[in-house]
Formats: C-alpha cells, structure tokens, sequence
C-alpha cells in the first residue's frame, strides 16, 4: 500500500509542475485574427499600437500577416501548442506558451534568424 501511495504521490506531483508551454492547442483555439500589444527582442520590450503587428490565422489553414507594414500570406499547421507558418521560402513558428481567453504569450522565430517574445489579444 505504501509503494502505491508514493507511486500515486509522485504522478501527482510530476502532472503538477507541467511547464506553463506544455499546452496542447486546437486550430479552433488559435483561429481569428490577433494582434500584438506587446514585441521583445534582445530583451528589449516595446509596447505597440492597435495593428501595427497582426496575424490572422484562418480556418482554412492560410494566414496572413502585417509586420509592421510588411504583408504577407502563407499557410499553416498547428502541432502542439506551435503554429509553423510556410510564406514563400521562410518557416515561421510562433510556440503559443500560454493562452488565456483571448490573451496569449508567443516566441516567435523563423528561419531567417529572427526571434521574439509577443503578447497579444485575439480580436
């Protein structure tokens, strides 16, 4: 009884201290348009205006970005809880570690060398 009681103490203890990114999304829960209130990059964090950063995210598997004036298009899949963009020749991951609501927190990287941290609300 004792080695089922720490067996079952142990269990409870690792599913307790899952990381924060360990979450499991649906492309229901990641479809709609968000739009970045918040981009860290080096450790420098900037507060942004409504629609300077969005990304609209379809049902359909397509999406569409405006980086700050920069638009593009380009489809997608969900994995996890990271949505790996394809536009043209760059791979876009944003790695949702957390998603509350409507708010989200996202490291953001692709295979040009960029990386960021988001905050953003879906709209």
């Amino acid at each position: 009884m004792k080695k089922l009681l720490m067996i079952l103490a142990v269990v409870l203890l690792a599913i307790s201290c899952e990381k924060e990114d360990d979450i499991e999304l649906s492309k229901s829960d990641l479809v709609g348009k968000w739009n970045v209130t918040k981009v860290t990059q080096d450790g420098e964090t900037t507060e942004l205006p409504s629609g300077a950063i969005t990304v609209d995210l379809k049902s359909d598997g397509k999406y569409y970005v405006d980086f700050l004036g920069d638009t593009y298009t380009g489809a997608y899949t969900v994995g996890g809880n990271t949505v790996t963009g394809i536009s043209g020749s760059i791979t876009e991951y944003f790695e949702f570690t957390s998603l509350s609501g409507n708010k989200a927190k996202i490291d953001y990287k692709n295979t040009d060398g960029d990386i960021y941290k988001f905050e953003a609300v879906k709209i």
